[in-house]
C-alpha cells in the first residue's frame, strides 16, 4: 500500500491511496495516516481516494475501521471517495456502505465536511 498526500489545505488532508490496502504489509509500530499526517492525524479530516486500490482485504478494511473510529473519537472525518470497482465491490459485499462515510469523487467529499 502507497498512501501519499495530494494537498492539505482549511483544515482538510487529501490523501490517495494505491495498490493492496492490507495491514499485513505493514510493520506492527506503523500507523500510515500518523506517517503521512502526523501524530495528530485522527482530529484532522481526511479524504481518501481509493481510485488506485488494486485489492482490499480483511486486515485493510480493518484498518479503515480502526482509523475512522479513533477520527470519530477525536473529532476528526475520515470520507473515503472515488472507491475502484474492487474497493467498492468489497464495501458493498461486507455490508459496510452504512459504517464508512463514503462520496463518489472529491467534490462530493468536500460537500460533506460542509454539511
Amino acid at each position: 500500500m502507497k498512501l501519499s498526500l495530494r494537498s492539505q489545505k482549511n483544515g482538510v488532508a487529501n490523501l490517495q491511496v494505491e495498490g493492496r490496502v492490507s495491514q499485513r504489509n505493514l510493520l506492527s509500530e506503523t500507523e500510515p495516516l500518523v506517517e503521512a499526517l502526523g501524530e495528530d492525524v485522527f482530529g484532522q479530516s481526511v479524504l481518501l481516494d481509493m481510485s488506485e486500490v488494486a485489492a482490499l482485504d480483511s486486515s485493510g478494511v480493518n484498518w479503515l475501521l480502526i482509523c475512522q473510529r479513533k477520527m470519530r473519537e477525536t473529532g476528526g472525518v475520515l470520507i473515503l471517495h472515488s472507491l475502484s470497482p474492487i474497493a467498492k465491490n468489497v464495501i458493498k459485499v461486507l455490508n459496510l456502505q452504512s459504517v464508512f462515510k463514503l462520496a463518489d469523487d472529491e467534490g462530493q467529499a468536500l460537500a460533506q465536511l460542509n454539511h
